[in-house]
């Protein structure tokens, strides 16, 4: 039972971070951006645990489904790509889709190749 309360207290945290990182002077889209950095620090996390297993059961579900559940923002990034896609601009959707994708699985394994220098 106590596992659905330290994902919820991530997913808060996530959300709270979220949020915050719409007030930064990020001159790019935030949403992609936050999608990214999600994308390397739950990479950094899983290839860690995989690899050397000190974090707790708890502490990762925190981190991964809680904080970076919260945090990256699929649900966004999908309604933007719909956003772009009413307003005719195929193209910049179709670059944004394709790029968040590759981009957060590059963000995977720089997470991994990170987690591998400690």
């Amino acid at each position: 039972m106590f596992k659905f309360f330290y994902v919820g207290l991530g997913g808060a945290l996530g959300a709270i971070l979220r949020y915050s990182f719409y007030f930064l002077p990020i001159p790019y889209n935030k949403t992609i951006f936050i999608n990214i950095l999600g994308s390397i620090i739950i990479g950094f996390i899983s290839y860690f645990t995989k690899n050397i297993k000190i974090l707790d059961h708890r502490l990762i579900l925190f981190l991964t489904t809680g904080l970076c559940g919260g945090f990256t923002t699929f649900s966004t990034f999908s309604l933007e790509t719909v956003e772009l896609i009413e307003k005719n601009q195929f193209i910049l959707a179709s670059l944004y889709s394709l790029g968040s994708i590759v981009l957060s699985i590059i963000g995977i394994y720089i997470g991994y190749y990170l987690a591998k220098l400690f």
